[in-house]
Protein backbone atom coordinates (compact mmCIF):
# COMPACT_ATOMS: atom_id res chain seq x y z
CA UNK A 1 0.00 0.00 0.00
CA UNK A 2 1.15 3.60 -0.56
CA UNK A 3 2.34 5.63 2.42
CA UNK A 4 -0.37 8.25 1.88
CA UNK A 5 -3.08 5.57 1.82
CA UNK A 6 -1.65 4.04 4.96
CA UNK A 7 -1.60 7.40 6.77
CA UNK A 8 -5.20 8.09 5.73
CA UNK A 9 -6.25 4.63 6.86
CA UNK A 10 -4.66 5.12 10.27
CA UNK A 11 -6.62 8.36 10.74
CA UNK A 12 -10.03 7.20 9.53
CA UNK A 13 -10.17 3.45 10.29
CA UNK A 14 -11.58 2.09 13.51
CA UNK A 15 -9.70 -0.55 15.51
CA UNK A 16 -11.55 -3.40 13.84
CA UNK A 17 -10.73 -2.17 10.33
CA UNK A 18 -7.08 -2.01 11.35
CA UNK A 19 -7.25 -5.54 12.71
CA UNK A 20 -8.89 -6.73 9.48
CA UNK A 21 -6.08 -5.24 7.40
CA UNK A 22 -3.47 -6.74 9.74
CA UNK A 23 -5.01 -10.20 9.31
CA UNK A 24 -5.04 -9.82 5.52
CA UNK A 25 -1.39 -8.78 5.55
CA UNK A 26 -0.49 -11.95 7.46
CA UNK A 27 -1.07 -13.83 4.18
CA UNK A 28 1.47 -11.75 2.26
CA UNK A 29 4.33 -14.21 2.74
CA UNK A 30 2.76 -16.86 0.51
CA UNK A 31 -0.26 -15.37 -1.29
CA UNK A 32 -1.13 -12.33 -3.37
CA UNK A 33 -3.21 -9.98 -1.24
CA UNK A 34 -5.69 -9.45 -4.08
CA UNK A 35 -6.39 -13.22 -4.13
CA UNK A 36 -6.68 -13.38 -0.34
CA UNK A 37 -9.09 -10.45 -0.25
CA UNK A 38 -11.29 -11.89 -3.01
CA UNK A 39 -11.30 -15.34 -1.41
CA UNK A 40 -12.20 -13.94 2.00
CA UNK A 41 -15.10 -11.92 0.59
CA UNK A 42 -16.43 -14.86 -1.41
CA UNK A 43 -16.11 -17.30 1.51
CA UNK A 44 -18.02 -14.96 3.80
CA UNK A 45 -20.70 -14.35 1.16
CA UNK A 46 -21.07 -18.09 0.54
CA UNK A 47 -21.38 -18.83 4.26
CA UNK A 48 -24.12 -16.22 4.73
CA UNK A 49 -25.99 -17.26 1.59
CA UNK A 50 -25.97 -20.92 2.58
CA UNK A 51 -27.62 -20.09 5.89
CA UNK A 52 -30.79 -18.82 4.18
CA UNK A 53 -30.76 -19.89 0.52
CA UNK A 54 -31.09 -23.67 0.31
CA UNK A 55 -31.95 -23.53 -3.40
CA UNK A 56 -28.31 -22.72 -4.22
CA UNK A 57 -26.73 -24.50 -1.25
CA UNK A 58 -25.02 -27.43 -3.02
CA UNK A 59 -23.26 -25.40 -5.71
CA UNK A 60 -22.14 -22.75 -3.24
CA UNK A 61 -20.96 -25.29 -0.67
CA UNK A 62 -18.86 -26.93 -3.37
CA UNK A 63 -17.36 -23.55 -4.27
CA UNK A 64 -16.67 -22.86 -0.57
CA UNK A 65 -14.68 -26.09 -0.25
CA UNK A 66 -12.74 -25.35 -3.46
CA UNK A 67 -11.54 -22.01 -2.05
CA UNK A 68 -10.69 -23.38 1.40
CA UNK A 69 -8.66 -26.15 -0.22
CA UNK A 70 -6.07 -23.61 -1.42
CA UNK A 71 -5.01 -22.69 2.12
CA UNK A 72 -3.29 -24.37 5.06
CA UNK A 73 -5.40 -25.08 8.18
CA UNK A 74 -3.76 -22.25 10.15
CA UNK A 75 -4.52 -19.86 7.26
CA UNK A 76 -8.15 -21.00 7.01
CA UNK A 77 -8.52 -20.21 10.72
CA UNK A 78 -7.85 -16.52 9.97
CA UNK A 79 -10.89 -16.11 7.74
CA UNK A 80 -13.50 -16.33 10.55
CA UNK A 81 -11.42 -13.82 12.53
CA UNK A 82 -11.48 -11.46 9.55
CA UNK A 83 -15.26 -11.76 9.27
CA UNK A 84 -15.57 -11.10 13.02
CA UNK A 85 -13.50 -7.90 12.71
CA UNK A 86 -15.60 -6.72 9.75
CA UNK A 87 -18.81 -7.43 11.69
CA UNK A 88 -17.53 -5.55 14.74
CA UNK A 89 -16.53 -2.60 12.57
CA UNK A 90 -20.13 -2.28 11.42
CA UNK A 91 -21.36 -2.74 14.99
CA UNK A 92 -19.23 0.23 16.08
CA UNK A 93 -20.48 2.35 13.20
CA UNK A 94 -24.15 1.49 13.72
CA UNK A 95 -23.77 2.49 17.37
CA UNK A 96 -22.19 5.79 16.28
CA UNK A 97 -25.00 6.40 13.75
CA UNK A 98 -27.66 5.73 16.40
CA UNK A 99 -25.95 7.93 18.96
CA UNK A 100 -25.49 10.69 16.39
CA UNK A 101 -29.18 10.76 15.51
CA UNK A 102 -30.12 11.09 19.20
CA UNK A 103 -27.89 14.17 19.31
CA UNK A 104 -29.34 15.55 16.10
CA UNK A 105 -26.22 14.79 14.03
CA UNK A 106 -26.80 13.35 10.55
CA UNK A 107 -24.28 11.23 8.67
CA UNK A 108 -20.83 10.17 9.73
CA UNK A 109 -21.90 6.81 11.15
CA UNK A 110 -21.77 4.18 8.43
CA UNK A 111 -19.19 3.80 5.69
CA UNK A 112 -18.15 1.50 2.86
CA UNK A 113 -15.68 -0.52 4.95
CA UNK A 114 -14.75 -3.06 2.27
CA UNK A 115 -14.53 -0.50 -0.53
CA UNK A 116 -12.19 1.63 1.56
CA UNK A 117 -10.10 -1.39 2.51
CA UNK A 118 -9.91 -2.52 -1.13
CA UNK A 119 -8.64 0.86 -2.31
CA UNK A 120 -6.31 1.32 0.66
CA UNK A 121 -4.62 -2.01 -0.10
CA UNK A 122 -4.12 -0.82 -3.69
CA UNK A 123 -6.23 -3.63 -5.11
CA UNK A 124 -8.31 -1.45 -7.44
CA UNK A 125 -8.00 -2.12 -11.17
CA UNK A 126 -6.97 1.27 -12.54
CA UNK A 127 -6.72 -0.05 -16.12
CA UNK A 128 -10.44 -0.85 -16.17
CA UNK A 129 -11.34 2.34 -14.33
CA UNK A 130 -12.30 0.53 -11.15
CA UNK A 131 -12.41 2.95 -8.24
CA UNK A 132 -14.81 2.96 -5.31
CA UNK A 133 -16.62 6.23 -4.69
CA UNK A 134 -15.53 7.85 -1.40
CA UNK A 135 -18.29 7.31 1.13
CA UNK A 136 -18.83 11.01 1.91
CA UNK A 137 -19.62 11.53 -1.79
CA UNK A 138 -22.04 8.58 -1.77
CA UNK A 139 -23.71 10.00 1.35
CA UNK A 140 -24.15 13.40 -0.32
CA UNK A 141 -25.60 11.81 -3.49
CA UNK A 142 -27.99 9.64 -1.50
CA UNK A 143 -29.21 12.59 0.54
CA UNK A 144 -29.96 14.60 -2.61
CA UNK A 145 -31.49 11.83 -4.71
CA UNK A 146 -33.60 10.30 -1.94
CA UNK A 147 -35.07 13.51 -0.50
CA UNK A 148 -38.41 13.04 -2.24
CA UNK A 149 -38.35 9.24 -2.23
CA UNK A 150 -38.17 9.02 1.55
CA UNK A 151 -41.47 10.89 1.78
CA UNK A 152 -42.93 8.49 -0.78
CA UNK A 153 -41.80 5.57 1.35
CA UNK A 154 -43.86 6.90 4.26
CA UNK A 155 -47.06 6.61 2.21
CA UNK A 156 -46.20 3.45 0.27
CA UNK A 157 -44.71 1.38 3.13
CA UNK A 158 -41.37 0.97 1.36
CA UNK A 159 -39.31 2.38 -1.49
CA UNK A 160 -37.22 0.47 -4.01
CA UNK A 161 -33.59 1.37 -4.74
CA UNK A 162 -31.85 0.23 -7.92
CA UNK A 163 -28.08 0.39 -8.43
CA UNK A 164 -26.84 -0.92 -11.83
CA UNK A 165 -23.12 -0.62 -11.00
CA UNK A 166 -23.10 -1.19 -7.27
CA UNK A 167 -19.41 -1.76 -6.58
CA UNK A 168 -19.12 -2.65 -2.90
CA UNK A 169 -22.61 -1.27 -2.22
CA UNK A 170 -21.46 2.09 -0.86
CA UNK A 171 -24.31 4.17 -2.29
CA UNK A 172 -26.91 1.67 -1.03
CA UNK A 173 -25.34 1.84 2.44
CA UNK A 174 -25.47 5.65 2.21
CA UNK A 175 -29.12 5.44 1.17
CA UNK A 176 -29.88 3.28 4.22
CA UNK A 177 -28.18 5.91 6.37
CA UNK A 178 -30.26 8.64 4.71
CA UNK A 179 -33.42 6.72 5.64
CA UNK A 180 -32.14 6.39 9.21
CA UNK A 181 -31.34 10.11 9.37
CA UNK A 182 -34.95 10.79 8.31
CA UNK A 183 -36.22 8.75 11.25
CA UNK A 184 -37.16 5.67 9.22
CA UNK A 185 -36.13 2.06 9.75
CA UNK A 186 -34.36 1.15 6.51
CA UNK A 187 -34.80 -2.55 7.29
CA UNK A 188 -38.54 -2.14 6.76
CA UNK A 189 -38.87 0.84 4.42
CA UNK A 190 -36.38 0.22 1.60
CA UNK A 191 -35.41 -2.65 -0.65
CA UNK A 192 -32.36 -2.63 -2.92
CA UNK A 193 -31.63 -4.39 -6.19
CA UNK A 194 -27.93 -4.14 -7.01
CA UNK A 195 -26.03 -5.22 -10.12
CA UNK A 196 -22.35 -5.51 -10.91
CA UNK A 197 -20.34 -7.30 -13.57
CA UNK A 198 -17.40 -8.01 -11.24
CA UNK A 199 -18.02 -11.05 -8.99
CA UNK A 200 -15.79 -9.56 -6.29
CA UNK A 201 -18.00 -6.45 -6.18
CA UNK A 202 -21.08 -8.67 -6.03
CA UNK A 203 -19.63 -10.51 -3.04
CA UNK A 204 -18.56 -7.27 -1.32
CA UNK A 205 -21.96 -5.66 -1.77
CA UNK A 206 -23.78 -8.80 -0.64
CA UNK A 207 -21.59 -9.20 2.43
CA UNK A 208 -21.92 -5.58 3.59
CA UNK A 209 -25.66 -5.35 2.94
CA UNK A 210 -26.15 -8.65 4.76
CA UNK A 211 -24.21 -7.49 7.81
CA UNK A 212 -26.23 -4.26 7.89
CA UNK A 213 -29.48 -6.26 7.56
CA UNK A 214 -30.52 -4.40 4.41
CA UNK A 215 -33.20 -6.22 2.36
CA UNK A 216 -31.58 -6.66 -1.05
CA UNK A 217 -31.02 -8.82 -4.09
CA UNK A 218 -27.49 -8.54 -5.46
CA UNK A 219 -27.27 -9.57 -9.10
CA UNK A 220 -24.13 -10.75 -10.85
CA UNK A 221 -24.87 -9.37 -14.28
CA UNK A 222 -24.29 -6.74 -16.94
CA UNK A 223 -26.68 -3.79 -16.90
CA UNK A 224 -25.71 -2.91 -20.50
CA UNK A 225 -26.03 -6.29 -22.22
CA UNK A 226 -28.82 -7.43 -19.84
CA UNK A 227 -26.98 -10.69 -19.08
CA UNK A 228 -27.52 -12.25 -15.63
CA UNK A 229 -25.31 -14.97 -14.15
CA UNK A 230 -26.49 -15.23 -10.57
CA UNK A 231 -28.60 -13.86 -7.71
CA UNK A 232 -27.71 -13.35 -4.06
CA UNK A 233 -30.55 -12.80 -1.58
CA UNK A 234 -29.59 -11.12 1.70
CA UNK A 235 -30.89 -12.69 4.92
CA UNK A 236 -33.06 -9.60 5.49
CA UNK A 237 -34.71 -10.20 2.09
CA UNK A 238 -35.44 -13.86 2.81
CA UNK A 239 -36.44 -13.61 6.46
CA UNK A 240 -38.52 -10.49 5.83
CA UNK A 241 -40.64 -12.15 3.14
CA UNK A 242 -39.60 -9.55 0.58
CA UNK A 243 -40.25 -11.79 -2.45
CA UNK A 244 -43.94 -11.62 -1.61
CA UNK A 245 -43.84 -7.94 -0.66
CA UNK A 246 -42.31 -7.06 -4.03
CA UNK A 247 -44.90 -9.13 -5.88
CA UNK A 248 -47.68 -7.44 -3.89
CA UNK A 249 -46.28 -4.01 -4.81
CA UNK A 250 -46.09 -5.01 -8.46
CA UNK A 251 -49.71 -6.20 -8.39
CA UNK A 252 -50.84 -2.97 -6.73
CA UNK A 253 -48.99 -0.84 -9.30
CA UNK A 254 -50.56 -2.90 -12.11
CA UNK A 255 -54.04 -2.30 -10.68
CA UNK A 256 -53.29 1.39 -10.30
CA UNK A 257 -52.21 1.59 -13.93
CA UNK A 258 -55.24 -0.39 -15.10
CA UNK A 259 -57.58 1.96 -13.25
CA UNK A 260 -55.79 5.01 -14.57
CA UNK A 261 -54.43 6.13 -11.22
CA UNK A 262 -50.85 7.32 -11.81
CA UNK A 263 -48.38 7.10 -8.96
CA UNK A 264 -48.27 10.34 -6.97
CA UNK A 265 -51.95 11.27 -7.49
CA UNK A 266 -53.35 13.00 -4.35
CA UNK A 267 -55.12 10.58 -2.07
CA UNK A 268 -58.49 12.27 -2.36
CA UNK A 269 -58.47 11.83 -6.14
CA UNK A 270 -57.49 8.17 -6.28
CA UNK A 271 -59.82 5.32 -7.06
CA UNK A 272 -60.39 2.87 -4.25
CA UNK A 273 -58.12 -0.13 -4.78
CA UNK A 274 -58.64 -3.50 -3.14
CA UNK A 275 -56.21 -4.21 -0.30
CA UNK A 276 -53.12 -6.25 -1.12
CA UNK A 277 -52.07 -8.79 1.47
CA UNK A 278 -48.36 -8.26 2.22
CA UNK A 279 -48.13 -11.32 4.46
CA UNK A 280 -45.86 -13.96 2.90
CA UNK A 281 -47.62 -17.23 2.11
CA UNK A 282 -46.31 -20.35 3.79
CA UNK A 283 -44.52 -21.56 0.67
CA UNK A 284 -42.38 -18.40 0.48
CA UNK A 285 -40.52 -19.21 3.69
CA UNK A 286 -40.27 -22.78 4.89
CA UNK A 287 -39.07 -23.68 8.36
CA UNK A 288 -36.68 -26.53 7.80
CA UNK A 289 -34.46 -26.22 10.85
CA UNK A 290 -35.39 -27.52 14.30
CA UNK A 291 -34.90 -24.04 15.72
CA UNK A 292 -37.46 -22.62 13.32
CA UNK A 293 -35.13 -20.60 11.08
CA UNK A 294 -36.85 -19.80 7.77
CA UNK A 295 -34.91 -20.39 4.56
CA UNK A 296 -35.47 -19.98 0.84
CA UNK A 297 -36.25 -23.47 -0.46
CA UNK A 298 -36.36 -22.75 -4.18
CA UNK A 299 -35.11 -20.00 -6.44
CA UNK A 300 -37.94 -17.56 -6.91
CA UNK A 301 -39.41 -17.44 -10.38
CA UNK A 302 -39.65 -13.67 -9.95
CA UNK A 303 -35.92 -13.14 -9.38
CA UNK A 304 -35.17 -9.76 -10.96
CA UNK A 305 -34.31 -9.51 -14.60
CA UNK A 306 -32.01 -6.63 -15.54
CA UNK A 307 -34.38 -5.54 -18.30
CA UNK A 308 -37.22 -5.34 -15.77
CA UNK A 309 -35.34 -2.66 -13.88
CA UNK A 310 -35.20 -0.41 -16.96
CA UNK A 311 -38.83 -1.18 -17.75
CA UNK A 312 -39.97 -0.27 -14.24
CA UNK A 313 -37.98 2.96 -14.34
CA UNK A 314 -39.57 4.04 -17.62
CA UNK A 315 -43.07 3.06 -16.45
CA UNK A 316 -42.85 5.35 -13.43
CA UNK A 317 -41.65 8.40 -15.37
CA UNK A 318 -43.94 11.47 -15.42
CA UNK A 319 -44.93 12.57 -18.92
CA UNK A 320 -42.62 15.58 -18.68
CA UNK A 321 -39.50 13.40 -18.41
CA UNK A 322 -37.66 11.20 -20.90
CA UNK A 323 -35.65 8.00 -20.86
CA UNK A 324 -32.52 10.16 -20.68
CA UNK A 325 -33.61 11.20 -17.19
CA UNK A 326 -33.63 7.52 -16.25
CA UNK A 327 -30.14 6.96 -17.59
CA UNK A 328 -28.93 10.09 -15.81
CA UNK A 329 -30.48 9.08 -12.47
CA UNK A 330 -30.32 5.30 -12.80
CA UNK A 331 -28.32 4.77 -9.63
CA UNK A 332 -31.33 5.66 -7.48
CA UNK A 333 -34.92 6.05 -8.58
Amino acid sequence: MSKSAQRKHEKTADEHQRSLVALINEFSYGHHLDTVFRDFIELAALAISNSVDRAQFDAREKRYLEIVGKYKPEEVARFPKMLAELTMSFEVRIAAMTAGRELGVRGGGLTDVLGETYMMLDLGNARSGQFFTPYHVSHLMAGILMAGRIDAARSREFERVHEPACGAGGIVIATAEAFHDAGMNYQETMHATCIDIDPCCVHMAYLQLSLLNIPAIVVHGNALSMEVWGHWFTPAHVLGGWSHRLRARKALDAMRELMGTPEGTPEGQTAVLPPVDATPPANDLNEVESDGVAVLEQLRADAPDVADMFEEAIATLPASRSIFDVVDQLALF
